[in-house]
């Protein structure tokens, strides 16, 4: 009987302890638990909403300015003479002495009014769009980073599993040196070893796609819990006009439509009336008599402005031209690229379907290798191809099953 080899003992333990690791950690997180920490934590969610806020303020702000504005203004003003100089007694009134409220409000355009407020109305539909627009973007990111870290830790478990099981056959090889030789014995030891790279190898990959996770759903964790691997449903196809990243040109279009709308109305006649009452004297001996008001009226009427509203005119219509182009080509890539992915889920679902068949027959030959194996009716190299292609296999259906997710997720995405 041969000695077990420094190196073989050392693999059982390093496996025994990568099975203590998962079952310590055994803590569940769906991608739920990880998409509303994204949520909480996006820096880039609490800016729009700041903006949506302060453009509520605006809002406000920019209908203020055309209620009344009243003010209370007052002012004592002497000039002393210097002998034959000083100010001009002309100019001055040799002094002058103010207290009085004053009062004045935007008669028209009205119209100015109205566009100003679907300018703010608009750019908040704007910012609102925009919040959906990350939140679906956010999902996704943090979607396609669960499963892929799913996909890793399934195929180290894999791999986990297929080592401690090859491990219990070296055992059974060891002790029966009547059925086996020490070249039986070292060709399962290389594959063990080759087996445990794996699992070292795949270690590491999760170790980082972890990391990955954790960064984009802004989470301080060194633990690595078992994801629970989600079940994603193909959601119903809206009408393009509702998808978040669609909805954009529409706002947008808006946002254009009110621009022109609030500088046509900037151009029109701009009516005010004013009003004052208080004391208006230029000498300190009349002020007791120099208490009175006055009523008026402001008239404003654009002519020439340099061909300034022309341009900017000009600058509106090639926003909306080039806003049309971008909605044309979005709207023919949505069609093609759904259309893709429809076809790219119902070929998974073949593989699958043949993925499955292949695993039930591989699990056979499994069951007969390992029953041969106990009588040495197998050889050694025959039972670690049959090995081999039981992890294959099951590495096959995890990646055809997370692929489909995937792309399920890239549909969602694009139809939301």
């Amino acid at each position: 009987m041969y000695r077990l080899s420094k190196d073989f003992s050392k693999a059982i333990s390093i496996i025994a302890l990568l099975l203590k690791f998962s079952i310590a950690n055994a803590q569940l997180k769906t991608v739920d638990d990880y998409y509303n920490a994204a949520l909480k934590n996006s820096p880039v969610i609490t800016d729009i909403e700041t903006k949506l806020e302060q453009n509520r303020y605006d809002s406000a702000l920019s209908g203020a300015i055309y209620k009344p504005q009243i003010a209370v203004n007052a002012q004592a003003l002497y000039p002393p003479p210097y002998g034959d100089y000083g100010y001009d007694k002309v100019v001055t009134n040799s002094g002058h002495y103010q207290s009085v409220i004053s009062a004045t409000e935007l008669i028209a355009p009205r119209k100015e009014v109205k566009s100003n407020r679907l300018v703010n109305a608009y750019r908040s539909d704007s910012l609102e769009n925009e919040e959906k627009q990350v939140k679906n973007q956010l999902r996704k990111d943090v979607t396609d980073k669960f499963l892929n870290t799913c996909l890793l830790q399934q195929q180290m478990m894999f791999y986990v599993r297929s080592d401690s099981f090859l491990v219990k056959e070296m055992k059974k090889v060891y002790a029966d040196t009547a059925l086996y030789s020490l070249d039986d014995y070292y060709g399962l030891l290389v594959e063990e070893h080759s087996e445990h790279t794996q699992v070292a190898q795949f270690y590491a990959q999760v170790i980082k796609s972890f990391s990955d996770l954790n960064e984009t759903c802004g989470i301080v964790d060194t633990t690595f819990p078992v994801l629970t691997i989600p079940s994603l449903k193909i959601e119903t196809q809206p009408d393009i006009k509702q998808v978040y990243n669609y909805r954009k040109f529409k706002v947008d279009s808006l946002q254009i439509a009110s621009q022109k709308s609030l500088l046509n109305a900037q151009y029109l006649p701009h009516l005010s009336w004013y009003a004052d009452a208080g004391l208006l004297a230029s000498q300190p001996q009349f002020i007791y008599k120099s208490f009175g008001n006055s009523l008026g009226l402001n008239l404003t009427m654009p002519i020439y402005d340099g061909n300034k509203r022309k341009l900017q005119s000009k600058s509106l219509v090639a926003s909306e031209n080039l806003r049309e182009k971008y909605s044309k080509f979005y709207e023919d890539v949505y069609k093609s690229h759904t259309l893709l992915i429809v076809k790219q889920i119902n070929t998974t679902d073949q593989l699958l379907t043949q993925l499955k068949d292949e695993a039930d027959q591989v699990k056979l030959w499994m069951t007969i290798s390992v029953e041969e194996l106990e009588s040495a009716n197998v050889s050694i190299s025959d039972f670690i191809l049959a090995l081999k292609k039981d992890l294959e296999v099951k590495t096959d259906i995890a990646q055809a099953q997370i692929g489909k997710q995937l792309l399920i997720n890239e549909y969602n995405f694009w139809n939301r």
